[in-house]
């Protein structure tokens, strides 16, 4: 066997190691980042194309096999963000903030999520909804941990802000509660 086929078979060994045990995480994060289950196909096979051409050329991944994928598709991403990114347009932000109630609000997260800028998007699904540790998305997000609980708390704010926005007591006719008791 030449080395060219070596090279060419474990090529075909990472892409097949990573679709089994990374596919549906990557296809999922793709369809949450880009709001489309279309485009997340296309940016699926973009990724996988990104690290079969990457596989041959680091083979220092082998301990942080996921991070190494999940940075690889958040560069890849974050391009397609910016190419094809779904925004919500002027007059839908303004719908959106005008409705009321807070079921509604909770039915359209999907919505106050993506205004969230992708970074954001990326740390709360890995935290949240994948359960990573601080450290793998440290070295998928190529940011220092020190800072991804902060930057957490922040989107997190940016939610609650948009989903529950606080009314002011003259609105409501309700005297407004003292922060300590007289």
């Amino acid at each position: 066997m030449t080395t060219q086929d070596q090279g060419q078979d474990k090529r075909f060994n990472t892409i097949d190691r990573v679709v089994q045990l990374y596919g549906d995480l990557l296809f999922d994060l793709c369809e949450s980042i880009l709001w489309s289950s279309s485009s997340a196909q296309s940016a699926f096979q973009v990724v996988l194309k990104e690290i079969r051409q990457q596989s041959l050329r680091q083979a220092a991944f082998e301990h942080y096999e996921r991070a190494w994928v999940l940075r690889i598709a958040c560069e890849k991403l974050r391009i397609l963000v910016q190419k094809q990114g779904r925004r919500l347009s002027p007059s839908e932000q303004i719908m959106l903030d005008a409705t009321l109630d807070n079921k509604t609000r909770l039915e359209h997260f999907d919505s106050y999520f993506h205004r969230l800028p992708t970074e954001d998007q990326f740390l709360l699904l890995f935290r949240d909804k994948y359960g990573l540790p601080y450290s793998e998305i440290a070295s998928a997000m190529a940011l220092p941990e020190g800072s991804l609980k902060t930057k957490r708390q922040q989107a997190f704010r940016a939610l609650e802000e948009w989903l529950w926005p606080e009314q002011a007591p003259e609105q409501t006719g309700e005297q407004p509660t003292p922060l300590v008791d007289p």
